[in-house]
């Protein structure tokens, strides 16, 4: 499947969460508030860590190993059994270190007490968004690309019809709970669409666990669980700094630009998930090159106009998505939108690194990146103020792009021998 069909089929479902974010990210918004708005990036980074860690790091091993077996149903039988007492294992040990240290969570992640009893709840759902994030990466590899947008259609519309009736009802603690919540739903979804089509058979799950199966899929771990530590841990210092120096309503703000961020570059991210990885690992040397120029001069005309058009509108996006208090991120847009620009040619570069399980190049490039947006946050806001963070980020991608463009200048911009 070539990189423009794969973009079409995940533009419908891009299209339907694109307008499910519009909604509910209004409705948070005004609901909730740039306070509400940091409480929920709070929660969203640790959602990304405990999911990771429940899955040890295997999802993009669980892609790779299913796309290369899946017309070998004893490896496949043996990948998948393995694969699923990974991700039950882990998120089992995941929810006991939730539900057993729930107040010194809640006082870490919200900086109060009040929210233990709803990380209780939550450690329920970590279990069942850990299997359906397993089944996702086995329709990825299989190139279901259909079923898995049908997955991913009904879930969001299902999440985000629970969502807003809680935050219209109980505001904050409303939102946290349905995401909760949601993580469950979203697993009983795939789990009946996947029951009904049949894309495999669920009885490979229960087959027993392979030593050897689970050492090849380990080593997708350490890059897998290094990407979103990194990430995490930078993003968690920036808005903690960012709520030192300044308040909860910047870093709320700088949440909210976060946001805007995720919601236009979805289509690309999507396609990107479905089509790079399988793509670039089956591919090498030149032939990898002319791939990686392709989808760059695909990508980059379309990341230019969306960018420019966010900037030029910027006021109206800001209003239309959130409310009049977030236009603090007026301050941050056009040097965070550069960022974006840079950041996305270097998600194409990341995916070899992934691809060919090059473990030790890619954790050293996301400490690299964390260090940097880190360092140059400290910095910047002490030198510009507020718009020190958006410039921070501009610079560090722009330092990431240069050093990942020396790292594959052989594959890149030497002329093979």
């Amino acid at each position: 499947m070539n990189f423009l069909k794969t973009s079409i089929y995940s533009g419908i479902s891009t299209t339907i969460s694109l307008m499910v974010r519009l909604i509910t990210n209004k409705i948070i918004a005004v609901y909730l508030g740039t306070n509400g708005m940091f409480l929920l990036g709070q929660l969203k980074d640790f959602l990304s860590i405990t999911n990771v860690v429940s899955s040890f790091g295997t999802t993009n091993g669980t892609i790779k190993y299913t796309a290369e077996h899946k017309d070998n149903i004893n490896e496949l039988k043996n990948f998948l059994s393995t694969g699923f007492k990974i991700h039950l294992y882990f998120s089992l040990l995941v929810f006991t270190f939730t539900l057993i240290f729930n107040k010194w969570l809640s006082y870490y992640l919200f900086s109060d007490y009040q929210y233990s009893n709803f990380l209780v709840v939550l450690a329920f759902s970590l279990v069942s968004i850990s299997i359906h994030t397993f089944f996702m990466s086995i329709l990825n590899g299989l190139k279901n690309i259909k079923l898995y947008v049908i997955i991913n259609i009904i879930a969001t519309i299902l999440s985000a019809i629970v969502l807003i009736s809680l935050v219209l009802k109980f505001k904050t603690i409303g939102a946290l709970y349905a995401f909760a919540i949601n993580q469950t739903l979203t697993f009983i979804v795939s789990l009946g669409l996947i029951g009904l089509y049949k894309p495999f058979s669920l009885k490979h799950l229960f087959s027993p666990f392979k030593t050897n199966y689970f050492k090849k899929l380990s080593k997708f771990s350490l890059m897998a669980l290094a990407g979103p530590i990194c990430l995490i841990s930078a993003t968690f210092f920036v808005r903690y700094h960012i709520s030192t120096e300044f308040d909860k309503n910047h870093a709320g703000s700088w949440e909210g630009m976060w946001r805007i961020s995720a919601i236009y570059l979805l289509f690309l991210t999507t396609t990107f998930k479905f089509y790079l990885l399988p793509t670039f690992s089956r591919l090498s040397n030149n032939q990898l090159k002319r791939e990686v120029f392709k989808i760059w001069l695909s990508i980059l005309p379309i990341i230019l106009i969306i960018s420019l058009g966010v900037y030029l509108l910027k006021d109206i996006v800001i209003t239309f998505l959130f409310s009049k208090e977030f236009l603090l991120i007026n301050s941050l847009i056009a040097f965070h939108l550069l960022g974006d620009i840079i950041k996305i040619n270097c998600w194409v570069l990341g995916n070899i690194l992934i691809s060919k399980a090059m473990t030790k190049v890619f954790i050293l490039f996301q400490i690299e990146w964390a260090l940097a947006f880190s360092i140059f946050t400290f910095l910047f806001v002490k030198m510009y103020g507020f718009v020190g963070v958006s410039i921070a980020y501009f610079v560090a991608y722009i330092l990431h792009f240069i050093l990942l463009n020396i790292y594959f200048r052989n594959l890149l911009w030497l002329k093979a021998k």
